[in-house]
């Protein structure tokens, strides 16, 4: 007569790999927000994010050759009126033209 062994039951560690997984993605989106916030790039989270200047401002920085004065409307509304001295670079196509930009360079947005 053959004898049997009981046989254990194998341990289900796919939770364990899940939680370890989520937990090393946490971590790694908190260094790429870390590393983003100290090299000047920070992640924008909303339209409250985005750094306003006030126009007096805006209008020194560009007469004083600080700053870029960019115009987003499409072309056909930067034709028919603009601010002077702005470019026209249209949101639309902001894929076409975003890697242009210089990154040293300070850009002034503006659509209405």
């Amino acid at each position: 007569m053959k004898r049997r062994i009981p046989q254990q039951k194998k341990n289900n560690l796919l939770p364990i790999y899940l939680v370890g997984v989520i937990v090393v993605m946490a971590i790694g989106f908190m260094i790429y927000r870390g590393v983003r916030k100290e090299t000047g790039n920070p992640i924008i989270m909303s339209a409250s994010d985005v750094p306003r200047i006030d126009p007096v401002d805006a209008i020194a920085a560009v007469n004083a050759k600080e700053a870029i004065l960019v115009d987003t409307r499409t072309a056909s509304q930067y034709e028919a009126s603009h601010a002077l001295g702005s470019i026209s670079m249209p949101y639309a196509e902001i894929e076409s033209w975003i890697d242009t930009l210089d990154k040293d360079a300070w850009y002034i947005t503006y659509c209405t």
